[in-house]
């Protein structure tokens, strides 16, 4: 990141109006050249040819750079100590998908009270697994209809932004949870098992995390062995029905390929945390038998061609990381899923709706980010070079807005070397550090 003033948001009380000038401006609508975004606060007020601005106007140019709006991670499990990263990587805005309650509700809190700190936060609570609880540290069960209600009756009540469902759940718990939560206002998401993927949408399901009851054995990392027809009944029910996925690759991937010794030398790993990466190290994957590690790498094939079959399409995707997996580094993993979307066929112009506008509208907050346009939060990214013409550049990260505010580089080291001073106890971290004393992972690792 790049050196940026500390821009006072009000001054006098009324707040500071200022535009910022880059060599391009992208967002869904397009790419624009020769145009700058003024803000005033934190909200953007208007995006007008550099060339109209006023004469008075403090203008802050930036050479060779593209500003995006800030990227949204829509599938992460986020600890306190992951926040500095997240900014650093330009994702402003994060979509917690299984903690505990309690927890992610005062660290949501405080994200919104010190923009500074941190993304902004949605969470759905723990997850709502059947009656085997897969992950006790993040998961409730629930035996029958009656409790999955009573649970979903309590999230509403408490906040949460979501309700995500587990691999334990079977039809009759699905079905229930998708009425009650329609009852309470809640979107529902899935990480389906028990269940494939055509009953789930049957049932009302709208948004399927890592093409799960699509691809993979509802008991592994294996091909799922589906015939060739499913993949055309898919695009149908997704198309018809309007089912968002969030795949996730990267988590595949690198579990795929646990042990390549690049991701050991990834110098960004400097985000995570100490007692993470070595988790990371102790990962029981790393030595399972050659042909269980050739099946993991041969399915992330599958879903990569399976995602494209879908793009062509017309079915939509957002990006979601999966961070703090093996070799995720907490905001800039999203990068690398945006690279492996691409990879599968994705356009870089549909991969980063995926991670800006389109995820915006899936996780229903499309009226305040995702866009550079009058009215909405000023939450961008500055970028290097042009990831429209090559997607690697939006790694290329040199100055972040969040709320209007330019995020402080060393404010975002000063925080992560707090927080590495100190063991990480939170839920979503001991989930992490428990995972290397398990040698069998139904459903893959991945959440």
């Amino acid at each position: 990141m790049i050196e940026v003033p500390a821009m006072p948001l009000t001054h006098g009380g009324h707040p500071v109006r200022v535009a910022i000038e880059p060599d391009s401006i992208w967002d869904e609508a397009g790419q624009l050249e020769g145009h700058s975004v003024i803000i005033e606060g934190r909200t953007i007020v208007d995006v007008v040819p550099s060339g109209a601005l006023p004469s008075d106007l403090p203008a802050l140019r930036f050479e060779g750079a593209t500003l995006l709006p800030g990227l949204i991670d829509c599938h992460a499990h986020v600890s306190d100590w992951m926040l500095p990263g997240f900014l650093a990587a330009g994702v402003t805005t994060v979509r917690d998908t299984g903690n505990d309650l309690g927890f992610i509700l005062d660290l949501k809190k405080r994200c919104e009270e010190l923009d500074s700190i941190g993304p902004t936060l949605l969470v759905c609570g723990p997850l709502l697994d059947g009656p085997e609880v897969h992950w006790e540290r993040i998961g409730r069960g629930h035996r029958v209809e009656a409790d999955i209600r009573a649970t979903i009756e309590d999230l509403a009540e408490r906040g949460v932004d979501a309700v995500k469902l587990y691999v334990n759940i079977d039809e009759l718990l699905m079905s229930a949870a998708v009425e009650a939560a329609s009852d309470a206002g809640l979107p529902v998401l899935a990480h389906l098992g028990l269940v494939d993927a055509l009953t789930a949408v049957r049932l009302g399901i709208r948004e399927i995390q890592h093409l799960s009851g699509c691809v993979h054995h509802a008991t592994g990392h294996e091909l799922s062995g589906v015939d060739p027809t499913l993949p055309q009944r898919w695009q149908e029910a997704f198309v018809r029905d309007g089912v968002v996925n969030c795949p996730t690759i990267a988590v595949w991937d690198r579990i795929a390929r646990i042990n390549e010794q690049a991701f050991r030398s990834d110098e960004r790993a400097e985000w995570v945390h100490p007692a993470i990466r070595m988790a990371w190290e102790g990962f029981s994957f790393r030595t399972d038998p050659v042909a269980t590690r050739l099946a993991r790498q041969a399915s992330v094939v599958t879903m990569k061609e399976t995602i494209e079959r879908l793009d062509l399409s017309g079915c939509v995707f957002i990006a979601g990381s999966d961070t703090p997996f093996p070799h995720l580094t907490p905001g800039f993993s999203l990068h690398d899923e945006l690279a492996l979307l691409v990879d599968a066929g994705l356009s870089t112009h549909r991969a980063l709706v995926a991670a800006t506008g389109g995820a915006a509208r899936a996780l229903g907050i499309g009226d305040r980010v995702g866009r550079i346009a009058s009215g909405l939060d000023a939450d961008m990214v500055l970028v290097g070079g042009d990831p429209i013409a090559d997607i690697s550049q939006i790694g290329q990260v040199e100055a972040v807005l969040r709320r209007g505010a330019f995020v402080e580089e060393d404010v975002l080291v000063n925080a992560r070397n707090r927080a590495f001073t100190m063991y990480p106890h939170d839920p979503a971290s001991l989930f992490i550090t428990d995972l290397d004393t398990r040698s069998n992972v139904p459903n893959g690792s991945s959440d």
